[in-house]
């Protein structure tokens, strides 16, 4: 259905988005980040960019509250095309360590490969970054399946 992940993006922050507002969040900015961060994102992430240097950038990154006398919470969404495989995993924790994420997604229109699953009951610690637990997130038919998202459990946004 897609030709690249960078097609997927519109579909995913339309999503984002209907989420958003779904969970409260009245105060929120979805951004394209993958191959620049805006000059609001790069003031807040400066380090975080130079650290990332040229390994790559999240794909989507969402700045969140409920609050506006809350800081910003930071959500990370990194988009595959394909079924995920572990180093897909990695790449999701390293920007959720990265970026000190309060949230990681990981989304793809397939479903997680069963060998995943089998080895997150023996060691969960496979999805685990410093702030929680990165989520994949099905996209099916141009929807996020947020609430089908593996690991369950927890607060999803």
């Amino acid at each position: 259905m897609y030709a690249n992940e960078i097609a997927m993006y519109p579909d995913i922050m339309e999503n984002l988005e209907y989420y958003m507002n779904f969970y409260g969040y009245n105060d929120f900015q979805i951004f394209k980040t993958w191959k620049e961060f805006p000059p609001t994102l790069q003031s807040l992430y400066q380090k975080e960019w130079d650290i990332l240097g040229d390994l790559g950038k999240p794909d989507i990154t969402v700045l969140y509250r409920k609050n506006p006398n809350e800081k910003y919470k930071t959500l990370i969404v990194e988009v595959k095309l394909n079924s995920i495989v572990l180093k897909d995993i990695a790449q999701a924790k390293m920007y959720g360590d990265i970026f000190k994420a309060d949230k990681v997604f990981l989304v793809a229109p397939a479903d997680l490969r069963r060998q995943i699953a089998q080895y997150y009951d023996v060691n969960n610690a496979i999805f685990t970054y410093c702030n929680g637990q990165v989520r994949y997130v099905k996209f099916d038919n141009r929807n996020l399946q947020i609430q089908q998202s593996f690991p369950i459990g927890g607060d999803i946004l």
